[in-house]
């Protein structure tokens, strides 16, 4: 019979956990034993809450900056008499006044002591990057031992907390004696564009200044390192010309490289608003993508990656024929010939070949500019994530030069960057090729004033650091023995990201110190660090437009987190360096300020070092009237032997005025980069022109390497600039590696040949070859771990996928919500198996074999080029098993900024015919034992394949089916709702999906789930407590319900736990009377597994009963959950399209359909949908396209 059969059992009784609980050893540990370590250590401790306010029960107001992208967005956050923090726009804040994007509205929910490190740890690295290699492995599945996968894992404990004093002196002693052995040079930090500027100062002159190398670095080398190295041969100097203003004074915004509408939404909604109040305001676009931003375009250029240089240098060239030069400009800039002469070639027919775009659209781009003075162009990183990145850059600058469109009103070219303070870290120069406040590396006067500066015990280095993308060869080659990662997640963000992951598996120590659990790069640690997070620590951050403002403290810290600085200070301190005794973050930002002051004036130096000035722009003391400026007084004291970054305290802002220090753009509104007396006034607001301060500007170009004479850059544009980027084989640290990890003779080789790139190819499947571009979602944030907190933003894109054209979908037989593999592919070189051994599943860390393991779910959009693919960069193992874009882009590089080039991979996909779905819906408590159990699965397989022969081919019987031992036996992804963690898992093996199909095998892992949950749950000296008030009882019977359909081979399955709740009241004891006793069923897990996606319930009400199941009649109840609906009445809001407002596509449809509404703005007013952000905009006009005929037939 195919009818439906249904059945409830308890699950496992009380005694039953304990015979499974006496089978662990005491010194066992949960293979997520470190993630559990990381809740509260203190029980009594409610830290999801801030303080209550005893003053008189008023709800605090307090003014801090948003955390996300470079717009650095004024946040208004309200602390009412419980502690409980809501946020909204600051209204006063020239960033933003008052708007607030989706990731900015959702600040509030991220709060708190979910998924965060709260203490230090010691960690067994290796043992805990192989445990986590069972994620980034493809076995074939062993039914036959699956069961096996549910036991607790009985490896040597991964953790042993420690307490701070313990840590830093243990830190400063191997640092030292890292020095004492491999010298100054061993030392490497790699820090965050999420850094407090405080944070940054303290980093780069530790390395620089004390340590003795340049070797730091920053994730905003992938972000804006091209701009920085396109802005200092332009200008001279690190210098940004325009503002937020001119975005909305502009006749036209041309956007290059950046969809605008999805990251950085407030700013182009000010925009918007600008060409509403004056439609005839132009906005055309450029990408190869048709965005988001299209959507409000009048023109749209989709030219080929890596073109932009050849359409720019064309620009030049029409604009020189139609006599459009700024005399002024031309006169005081260099190289205006030569660049001339590079571009005199670029007609508009050769440009629009290049750029495979109509010859039509090119001439009306061309003269469009042309005709607008007011011109505005404003780049990110589709300009910047190139191997000629710098070159895009001065390509566009050229034409602003070229026509005086530079620093005016309406007019400049303005990068976006993408990083909250990458800026920050620029004027403090916190990367490798910089020094600090905005003096040049390369300058020896320069290298002795910052040194003089810091009391400096050795001259700093005047060669160029590590780099982000060095470092893997740079800790491989032995060149690195230590390196200190803090607030970031290069195992997920940088290019070869496995490469990097072998490498921290290779380096003598690694250090991380970051706020969440969430973080693969946490798992690579020997030693691990609680840092404070955004809501904790106070600091400063400068955006887009060089406007510092302040993050201020919201709440206490989670645990003993501290900020990063403090650590640093701590370490260096304790490392017997001086400098560092710092008790604030204000003596931080006064040191800071009074170094871009020093020497940067007209004033006599100290006889005792270099006489000569170095007058800059970057002088905070212009902009900060407060803050006292007599630099002679400064140096006098340090003539006297007095440390000089002390005596800058004596002059220095207050603890209180820095707390109160509001919003301020340093360098004026504009800087126009000519010597007039106009330029100068606007430059320098606050001060009067006198003849000191006169001068400095006229010696900039005289004096320093770092001066403002402008200058064009002649661009030779590639000839191959839009082929892909290939892999490279290397070779050597194979060898290497494999020497010290000799294999048995048995092993059997990989395939290796050019035809299927070494990679884990389906057999007999086609295969197509297409360019990768990756970049940003609209509702998430570098690798999600604070975005991915919050329910809404995690319903935009709430899966990984991959976006294809039409026709290259068809190419390959694929379908809307297919699954694909991407595999990298590599440049023509044959290497035979005897020139590779492979390691086993004990050395397998992270080998440089060249596997690929990521999949994705299709879309298929014409939006897309043909050919092109798009993939956003934020998946890692924490939220998708096989999604870390990073391992799939080779290393290559800008030859100026080290910037690496993230948008033009060749990659080749493969169909992955999938043979179950599945969806698991789990209460947040439970949601680290549930994942304990999908790696020990993944983990079995890999034991599995050990055993047997490596990648063996199938027989011919085979060769039309998937080859099992070529696929990821099972893949998954999870996302945090408002009750629960939903788990989507897809399964391309037939014995795998039967076993998914079996009520025993998911009986047996809910009863595993528990007892890991049990274990994880008792208290030990290695892990530290939940709250009680948050977790589940374990008191209560586990009960599980399920049904199954043979014909439609479904299976739902539910697990619930019964018992009775206390009583709401503050005053409850733990003996519970009648009278309190309430009973409940409470919802821990509900499974539902089909062999389509469509058979799958939404789950959007079930979300709901992991809240309350009240809401069930109680002879309903099975029937309900595992139908996953109710029996009628209900609408499911669908997909989420307006995160702000929290509107569902089934919602906004109605709203077309049902009431008329064709227009954005009618929908907005009819649902709200749209009427924050505006980035979801675009979507609306689709549906209303899509809808509005239906409504209207």
């Amino acid at each position: 019979m195919n009818e439906d059969i249904i059945d409830t059992t308890p699950n496992i009784s009380k005694n039953a956990q304990a015979d499974m609980l006496d089978r662990v050893p005491e010194n066992s540990q949960s293979t997520t034993g470190q993630i559990i370590a990381t809740h509260s250590i203190n029980d009594t401790e409610n830290v999801t809450q801030a303080p209550p306010i005893d003053a008189e029960n008023q709800t605090k107001t307090i003014r801090t900056t948003c955390p996300y992208c470079g717009v650095g967005c004024g946040v208004l956050a309200s602390v009412d008499t419980g502690g409980i923090i809501s946020v909204k726009g600051d209204p006063e804040h020239p960033a933003n006044f008052g708007k607030l994007c989706s990731k900015g509205s959702a600040l509030a929910q991220t709060l708190g002591a979910e998924r965060r490190l709260t203490q230090p740890y010691y960690q067994n690295k290796l043992a805990s990057m192989q445990q986590q290699q069972a994620m980034l492995s493809n076995m074939p599945l062993d039914t036959a031992s699956s069961n096996s996968a549910m036991t607790i894992s009985t490896i040597k404990p991964l953790i042993e907390n420690t307490d701070w004093d313990t840590v830093l002196e243990d830190i400063a002693g191997r640092l030292n004696d890292t020095i004492e052995k491999h010298g100054r040079d061993s030392i490497m930090f790699y820090v965050s564009g999420q850094l407090l500027t405080e944070d940054y100062y303290v980093a780069n002159k530790f390395i620089k200044g004390f340590i003795g190398n340049n070797n730091i670095d920053s994730n905003s080398r992938l972000c804006m390192s091209s701009a920085v190295a396109g802005h200092k041969r332009a200008f001279g100097a690190d210098l940004v010309p325009g503002n937020y203003e001119d975005l909305e004074a502009c006749d036209l915004l041309v956007l290059v490289g950046s969809n605008m509408a999805w990251c950085h939404p407030i700013l182009f909604g000010r925009f918007l608003a600008a060409k509403k109040a004056d439609p005839s305001k132009k906005l055309i676009v450029i990408d190869p993508r048709r965005t988001d931003s299209c959507e409000f375009a009048d023109l749209h250029l989709p030219i080929a990656a890596g073109t932009d240089t050849h359409l720019y240098n064309g620009l030049l060239h029409y604009l020189e024929q139609q006599g459009c030069q700024d005399d002024d400009y031309v006169k005081q800039s260099l190289g205006v010939a030569d660049a001339l002469d590079a571009a005199k070639t670029w007609t508009i027919d050769k440009v629009a070949s290049a750029c495979q775009v109509p010859i039509d659209s090119i001439r009306q781009f061309y003269k469009l500019i042309a005709a607008t003075d007011k011109t505005v162009t404003a780049f990110s990183m589709g300009v910047n994530q190139s191997k000629t990145g710098t070159d895009k850059v001065n390509a566009i600058i050229n034409t602003h030069l070229f026509t005086g469109r530079v620093g005016k009103v309406g007019a400049s070219p303005f990068s976006l960057t993408g990083q909250p303070n990458a800026m920050g870290g620029r004027e403090v120069g916190a990367l490798a090729n910089l020094l600090a406040a905005h003096l040049d590396l390369g300058n020896a006067d320069h290298r002795q004033l910052v040194a003089d500066f810091w009391e400096s015990p050795q001259a700093i280095a005047p060669e160029v650091g590590v780099k982000a993308c060095d470092a893997a060869d740079a800790i491989l080659e032995g060149r690195i023995k230590a390196i200190w990662i803090m607030a970031t997640n290069p195992v997920v963000s940088l290019p070869e990201a496995d490469r990097f992951r072998q490498a921290l598996a290779q380096c003598d120590l690694v250090i991380v110190s970051d706020c969440s659990v969430d973080s693969d790069t946490v798992q690579c640690a020997d030693i691990v660090l609680p840092a404070q997070g955004w809501g904790e620590k106070s600091g400063t951050v400068t955006n887009s437009e060089r406007r510092i403002s302040r993050q201020r403290t919201l709440m206490p810290a989670v645990g003993v987190a501290k900020p990063d600085w403090w650590m640093l200070s701590q370490v260096a301190t304790r490392m017997g360096l001086t400098g560092f005794d710092y008790q604030y973050p204000s003596e931080i930002f006064n040191e800071h300020v009074a170094l871009t002051a020093y020497r940067n004036d007209g004033y006599k130096n100290n006889p005792r070092v270099s006489n000569q000035n170095h007058p800059r722009f970057l002088n905070l003391t212009n902009d900060l009237p407060d803050f006292a400026t007599d630099i002679n007084a400064i140096t006098e004291v340090a003539h006297n032997g007095q440390p000089i970054h002390k005596t800058t305290q004596l002059s220095a802002l207050s603890v209180e005025e820095y707390d109160a220090m509001l919003p301020f753009q340093w360098g004026g509104k504009r800087i126009s980069m000519i010597n007039t007396a106009d330029d100068l006034a606007g430059h320098l607001p606050n001060k009067s022109l006198d003849n000191s301060l006169g001068k400095s500007i006229e010696h900039l170009s005289k004096q320093t390497d770092s001066g403002t004479k402008t200058q064009l850059i002649a661009i030779t544009p590639s000839d191959d600039a839009s082929l892909p980027n290939l892999h490279r084989y290397k070779r050597k640290y194979r060898e290497q590696y494999y020497r010290n990890n000799q294999q048995p003779s048995n092993q059997h080789a990989q395939p290796t040949s050019q035809t299927d790139n070494d990679e884990l190819l389906v057999l007999n499947q086609p295969a197509i070859d297409l360019r990768l571009i990756t970049g940003r979602l609209r509702d998430q944030w570098h690798t999600m771990t604070r975005t991915g907190l919050a329910p809404q933003l995690n319903q935009h894109q709430s899966v990984p996928t991959l976006t294809v054209h039409p026709d290259d979908a068809k190419l390959l037989g694929i379908e809307t919500d297919d699954f694909v593999q991407l595999h990298r592919r590599y440049e023509e070189e044959m290497i035979t198996d005897s020139d590779i051994h492979y390691p086993t599943a004990d050395t397998a860390l992270a080998s440089d074999v060249p596997v690929s393991q990521v999949l994705a779910q299709v879309t298929i959009s014409d939006a897309m080029r043909v050919g092109d693919a798009f993939m956003p960069m934020h998946w890692s193992n924490a939220f998708a098993s096989f999604s870390r874009m990073g391992t799939l882009i080779p290393t290559v590089v800008d030859p100026h900024s080290g910037q690496p080039e993230l948008k033009n991979s060749a990659i080749r996909i493969t169909a992955v015919p999938m043979q179950a779905f599945g969806k698991i819906l789990v209460h947040p408590d439970w949601q680290d034992a549930v994942i304990v159990q999908l790696r020990a699965i993944l983990a079995d397989f890999d034991a599995q394949r050990v055993k047997e022969a490596l990648f063996k081919r199938e027989t011919d019987a085979h060769l039309n089916q998937p080859a099992s031992s070529q696929l990821p036996a099972l893949t998954w992804n999870l996302r945090h709702q408002t009750n629960s963690v939903l788990i989507n898992l897809a399964s391309p093996i037939v014995p795998i999906s039967d076993t998914l199909s079996t009520p025993e095998f998911w009986q047996q892992f809910a009863a595993s789930m528990q007892t890991s949950f049990h274990v994880l749950s008792l208290p030990s000296s290695t892990l530290s407590s939940r709250s009680p008030s948050k977790s589940p009882s374990l008191t209560g019977d586990t009960n599980t319900a399920f049904t199954i359909n043979k014909q439609q081979d479904q299976l739902r399955l539910i697990v619930t736990q019964s018992g009775y709740d206390t009583a709401a009241d503050n005053n409850a004891t733990d003996v519970i009377t009648p009278d309190t006793k309430v009973p409940s069923e409470r919802l821990i897990m509900a499974v539902y597994i089909a062999p389509t996606l469509p058979q799958l319930p939404s789950v959007h009400w079930l979300d709901s009963c992991f809240a309350d199941t009240s809401q069930i009649p109680n002879n309903q109840r099975y029937k309900w959950l595992l139908a996953g609906r109710p029996a009628s009445g209900y609408i499911d809001p669908g997909t989420l399209i307006c995160s702000c407002m929290a509107v569902g596509k089934n919602i906004i449809i109605n709203a077309i359909t049902k009431n008329e509404c064709t227009t954005a703005t009618a929908v907005g007013k009819q649902c709200r949908a749209g009427t924050n952000c505006g980035s979801c905009v675009g979507q609306i006009n689709e549906l209303i396209a899509e809808y509005a005929p239906l409504a209207q037939a």
